[in-house]
């Protein structure tokens, strides 16, 4: 009984730091979309920390039909100590990166061992986000940019 009681309490310890962590990351949460002159529409959905664990999904258009996708996910450890962002393009097994920084509105993920991109970083202002990939030199990059969407 013990063992069971001590497991319960550590995790009940540890919930909380994991919600705060990504909580900081409130900012990201929402749906944001994009469009060009092309007919091409990019939109991005981000789910709450809740839990511990944000969800998030992208889709790009081109007129009709779609031809692209991305599943998402924040997630930090049990103890707290990692937050990781895992991006599944295509449904392709997850590809994971390490948070490295954060501020109030910006957050920065690193995986050196990947090909490209070696950083994942999102940035808001306003009723705008930006997602920027690139390479750890920063040499070559993309950038994408959404508005909010409100219903």
């Amino acid at each position: 009984m013990r063992p069971i009681l001590i497991c319960l309490a550590l995790c009940l310890t540890t919930s909380p730091a994991m919600a705060a962590d990504l909580d900081e990351l409130a900012w990201m949460s929402g749906h944001w979309r994009s469009s060009t002159d092309e007919g091409v529409i990019s939109e991005e959905v981000w789910s709450d920390g809740a839990g511990g664990l944000m969800l998030g999904t992208n889709r790009t258009l081109r007129g009709e039909q779609a031809v692209a996708f991305e599943f998402m996910r924040i997630v930090s450890s049990p103890d707290g100590t990692q937050t990781r962002y895992c991006a599944q393009p295509g449904g392709a097994a997850a590809i994971c990166f390490v948070l490295i920084g954060q501020s109030e509105r910006h957050v920065r993920f690193e995986n050196p061992d990947h090909d490209f991109p070696q950083v994942i970083e999102y940035r808001r202002d306003e009723d705008a986000l930006t997602a920027r990939v690139s390479d750890l030199s920063g040499a070559q990059s993309l950038s994408f940019s959404w508005q909010r969407v409100t219903d």
